[in-house]
């Protein structure tokens, strides 16, 4: 039996973990919760970053008290690769919309050279990005789509995101592929209509795929087939390698007992090690949370208070030792 899923008095697992997945195309990111809980047999499941039906690729879900710890993953950026239809327009941004082909005559194509450097001029670094209407963001306790569905009138915000770099694969209009490397929160179906709007012409997503999280690449997932044959706890994918940005402290008895009651500890007297678990390099600084393991298990994330001199659980995971 694996380390994160020791027996309570009952004999039952209390199993903390976290998967990764590949979702498939078609699929929506809230079966794929049904199904790991029907494959567990547990309801505290959760996942870090919906993809859209249409969208495959990488997902990463826990269960247990794991779940506490997909905050952190949320925040890590993201790489895609979209497939962008440029002689047409849909009002989700994407091919699952109504689809509104341009008249040839409203429109020149763009050479490759107007292409790429349109998009190395305007869509590399901070942009102000409006989400698309067709979107899982509450507007006033009700979901974007739903309310978009219902024909409502309501006005999407802009956000600022940011995008590190993209990558053009392929061009022969009117399709366009692109590798995107962007910060979380990053609407990619709302990136191809406004590259298409940039360019004078459509755009939307005809396939989209996301190939890492942080630095998580997708060639580590699985399918979720792979875990329904019996053998999922082989598939389990260990903390670090998912959270290896974060530090790490390793707690004696004495720290655990005395954070686990809510208590403060000296974060000198801490073995901690700062950046990621792999560099390990300095020590633990002001406003920094680190990974806390007691007994070789992931019990919490610590953060520094009092200018890094104390240290306090800022989430404590409830791990039967």
């Amino acid at each position: 039996m694996p380390e994160n899923m020791p027996e309570n008095i009952s004999g039952k697992k209390n199993i903390n973990g976290f998967f990764l997945i590949d979702k498939e195309s078609g699929i929506n990111s809230f079966k794929l919760v049904m199904a790991l809980r029907r494959i567990l047999g547990m309801k505290r499941v959760g996942f870090a970053g919906t993809l859209d039906p249409l969208a495959s690729g990488l997902m990463v879900l826990a269960c247990g008290e794991y779940t506490k710890l997909l905050p952190y993953l949320e925040s890590a950026d993201k790489v895609y690769e979209v497939l962008v239809r440029m002689d047409g327009t849909s009002d989700t941004y994407d091919a699952d919309g109504q689809i509104s082909e341009l008249d040839p005559k409203s429109y020149t194509s763009p050479s490759y050279e107007v292409v790429n450097k349109t998009i190395e001029q305007n869509f590399v670094g901070k942009l102000q990005q409006i989400p698309p209407r067709f979107s899982a963001i509450s507007i006033d306790g009700q979901r974007a789509y739903d309310m978009a569905r219902a024909g409502k009138e309501f006005e999407m915000k802009p956000r600022e995101v940011t995008i590190f770099s993209i990558e053009l694969l392929e061009y022969a209009f009117p399709l366009l592929r692109l590798r995107v490397h962007c910060s979380s929160g990053t609407y990619i179906r709302s990136l191809a209509y406004d590259i298409g709007r940039a360019l004078g012409v459509g755009g939307y997503v005809v396939e989209l795929r996301r190939v890492a999280i942080g630095k998580i690449p997708v060639e580590k997932a699985v399918l979720l087939p792979a875990l329904e044959s019996g053998t999922w706890s082989e598939h389990l994918a260990p903390v670090e390698g998912l959270l290896s940005g974060m530090g790490k402290c390793e707690l004696t008895e004495e720290q655990y007992r005395v954070l686990a009651l809510g208590n403060f500890v000296e974060a000198k007297s801490a073995k901690c090690k700062a950046q990621s678990v792999e560099e390990g390099a300095g020590s633990v600084g002001a406003d920094e949370c680190v990974l806390a393991y007691y007994r070789g298990v992931v019990v919490g994330v610590l953060e520094t208070c009092e200018g890094g001199r104390m240290m306090k659980f800022k989430k404590k995971l409830n791990i039967v030792l």
